[in-house]
C-alpha cells in the first residue's frame, strides 16, 4: 500500500473517531466506518499469498519453488500499487 493511501485511510480512522466522540448519537455508524477503513489496510502478507498458490498447486501442479517465487511477484506488486 502506498504511503499517501495509508495517510488517506488513518486521517479517516481520525475523522470518523472524532464524529464518534462528539455526536455519540453517531458513534456506531462512525465506529463501522473505521472497520471499513482499517479493512482497506489489510492486504495479504507473501506467506499467505503462498499458501493459497500452495493450496491450488496440487490441482495445477505448481513446485514449491514456483509458488514461493509467484507470491513474491504477487506480494511486490500490491506493494508497489
Amino acid at each position: 500500500m502506498a504511503k499517501s493511501d495509508q495517510s488517506t485511510i488513518e486521517a479517516i480512522v481520525a475523522l470518523a473517531e472524532e464524529i464518534g466522540r462528539i455526536s455519540p448519537e453517531c458513534a456506531d455508524k462512525a465506529m463501522q466506518i473505521v472497520d471499513l477503513a482499517r479493512g482497506l489496510a489489510t492486504r495479504p502478507d507473501r506467506n499467505t499469498i503462498q499458501d493459497a498458490l500452495e493450496a491450488d498447486s496440487l490441482e495445477n501442479s505448481l513446485s514449491d519453488v514456483s509458488a514461493r517465487r509467484t507470491a513474491d511477484d504477487v506480494a511486490r506488486a500490491l506493494d508497489e500499487s
